[in-house]
C-alpha cells in the first residue's frame, strides 16, 4: 500500500521579477493540484511561500509529475516544462518531518506545502515547506514558448492587452516603490543569480549569548530558498555541520539570566531600508534586494574553501552590538553589512 499525506501548493517569485501562472498541475496518481491565472501575480520574494489556493482534506499520494507554463512579465516571455519528480525523496521527507515544530518542542511536525518558484529565463525550483522548514526537492529548466492572444484560453486573453504589462510593472501595489527605485538605479538582477544562490558549503551557526542565558529558538533562511527552524531544549547542543547555502537571515530567541525572553534578528544587507520598507510584503523575511553585493555573500562565494567545514559565529553577548564573523581553518572573516535588532 502506497503512503498518503495531506498537501497543498503555492507559488513564489523574485520581488524584481513578477510572474504569472498560465497553467500548471502537481500530479499524483489519485489527485491533481491545479494552477492558472486565478492565482494572480507572484512576486513576494524568492523562496517566500505565497498565497494558498485550496487543496484537499483527504490524504493523497505524493505528486510524481509537475507541469507548468508561466508568464514572465519583465521579460515578456512564456516558459513551460513537464518534469518527473523524485517521489522517493519527497516521501522520505514527509515521513521524517522534523522532531519538533517551530512552536512546540514536544510535537513532531512535517511538510505540507509544495512551493513552486518561478524564475527568469525559465528557471523553476520546487521546495517543500512546513512550519518554518523549507527544503529544495527539484530544480528544473523550462523552455521558452510562444502563446498569442488568439491561442490563449479566454480567461487569460486580458494579459495581452496593450497596457497590461506596463500597468502591472508600474503598480506600487504589486511592485513596491523601493524595488522600482532600485531597478531604475541599478537595473534588474542577473537572472543567473538564482542558480548561484544554490551553491552550498558545510557550515553551522554558532551563537554566543549573554552570560547566564538559555537558547530557546533559532531560525535561519538561506538564499536558495531553504529554511531551518529549531526549538532548543539543551543550550549546549549545537546544530550539525552540513551543506547549506549562504544565509541571509538569522533569528534567535533566548531566556536571559533573569528568566526574561529576549530575541535578536539579523538580516544581511547593506541597506536597512530594504528590510524596513519591504517588510510590508512578507514581514521582512525575504531575500534582501542587495544581497549579492553584501560582504556575507562575497565572503561565502569568493574567499572560502567549499570543501572545509565552516562556522558562522553570531556573538550577541553584548546585547544589541551583534558581532558576526565567518571562521574557517583558523581564519576569521568579519561580516559588517547587516540590519540587526534585539528585543
Amino acid at each position: 500500500m502506497e503512503e498518503k499525506f495531506k498537501w497543498t501548493g503555492t507559488l513564489s517569485a523574485p520581488n524584481e521579477y513578477p510572474m504569472q501562472a498560465y497553467y500548471g498541475e502537481l500530479i499524483a496518481d489519485d489527485y491533481q493540484f491545479p494552477f492558472s491565472d486565478i492565482w494572480g501575480i507572484a512576486d513576494g520574494g524568492w523562496g517566500e511561500p505565497g498565497k494558498y489556493g485550496g487543496g484537499t482534506d483527504n490524504l493523497v499520494k505524493v505528486p510524481h509529475t509537475l507541469e507548468f507554463t508561466w508568464y514572465s512579465l519583465v521579460e515578456d516571455k512564456f516558459y513551460a516544462g513537464h518534469w518527473e519528480l523524485d517521489t522517493k525523496k519527497i516521501t522520505q521527507l514527509f515521513n521524517e518531518g522534523f522532531s519538533q515544530t517551530y512552536f512546540d518542542s514536544l510535537k513532531k511536525g512535517t511538510y505540507e506545502t509544495f512551493v513552486i518558484g518561478l524564475g527568469p529565463k525559465g528557471k523553476l525550483v520546487l521546495w517543500l515547506y512546513g512550519d518554518g522548514h523549507q527544503v529544495e526537492v527539484g530544480n528544473f529548466q523550462g523552455k521558452e514558448i510562444k502563446i498569442t492572444q488568439a491561442e490563449a484560453y479566454d480567461k487569460f486573453k486580458y494579459v495581452f492587452e496593450p497596457k497590461y504589462r506596463e500597468d502591472i510593472l508600474s503598480d506600487p501595489g504589486i511592485v513596491n516603490p523601493i524595488i522600482s527605485q532600485k531597478i531604475k538605479a541599478e537595473g534588474y538582477p542577473d537572472p543567473n543569480l538564482y542558480e548561484t544562490f544554490r551553491e552550498k558549503l558545510n557550515w553551522t551557526p554558532k551563537l554566543i549569548l549573554p552570560a547566564g542565558s538559555t537558547l530557546e529558538k533559532r531560525n535561519f533562511y538561506m538564499a536558495n530558498g531553504e529554511r531551518e527552524s529549531t526549538l532548543q531544549d539543551n543550550p549546549a547542543a549545537a546544530l550539525p555541520s552540513k551543506k547549506r547555502a549562504v544565509p541571509y537571515l538569522f533569528y534567535f530567541q533566548w531566556k536571559n539570566k533573569d528568566g526574561k525572553k529576549e530575541s535578536s534578528q539579523i538580516v544581511f544587507t547593506g541597506n536597512p531600508e530594504y528590510v524596513k520598507e519591504t517588510s510590508k510584503i512578507s514581514n521582512g523575511t525575504f531575500l534582501p534586494l542587495d544581497f549579492e553585493k553584501t560582504d556575507m555573500f562575497k565572503i561565502f562565494n569568493e574567499k572560502l574553501d567549499k570543501k572545509i567545514n565552516t562556522d558562522i559565529v553570531i556573538d550577541i553577548s553584548n546585547g544589541s552590538n551583534a558581532d558576526v564573523y565567518i571562521e574557517q581553518n583558523g581564519k576569521k572573516y568579519p561580516v559588517k553589512q547587516m540590519d540587526k535588532y534585539v528585543i
